[in-house]
């Protein structure tokens, strides 16, 4: 059941992950830069630093809502083309920021939120 549960969990993640970039994206905010991206994925390290945090490594839910729902929300993929795709059109300032800002905040919020975790 596990794998189950996990299954509908990455779904709900990534209908989520959907409708927020989808909402970004139509909002006079929306420009060539990947907000949407950044945005989801550095929610999904504060999200997955709170879960690992407060749960055991053996809580089911951190197979559920970790690996499922987080998962689902957060997406390496496309922070990989959006990545490539600045690289190949030239745009290293923004591929610079695009870069420290996913990987350094993700780092950042995960080992917050894992603190803020631990005192639930």
């Amino acid at each position: 059941m596990i794998v189950f549960y996990t299954a509908v969990a990455g779904g709900i993640g990534s209908a989520l992950r959907f409708f927020l970039s989808q909402s970004i994206q139509k909002t006079k905010f929306h420009t060539r830069f990947p907000y949407s991206i950044i945005l989801i994925n550095l929610l999904g390290a504060a999200g997955l630093g709170l879960l690992t945090g407060a749960v055991t490594d053996s809580d089911p839910l951190l197979m559920i809502i970790g690996t499922g729902f987080f998962g689902g929300f957060t997406t390496f993929s496309t922070f990989s083309v959006e990545a490539a795709s600045m690289l190949q059109e030239r745009q290293i300032g923004q591929l610079a920021v695009y870069l420290l800002v996913t990987i350094i905040g993700s780092l950042c919020l995960f080992a917050a939120f894992y603190q803020i975790g631990q005192h639930l």
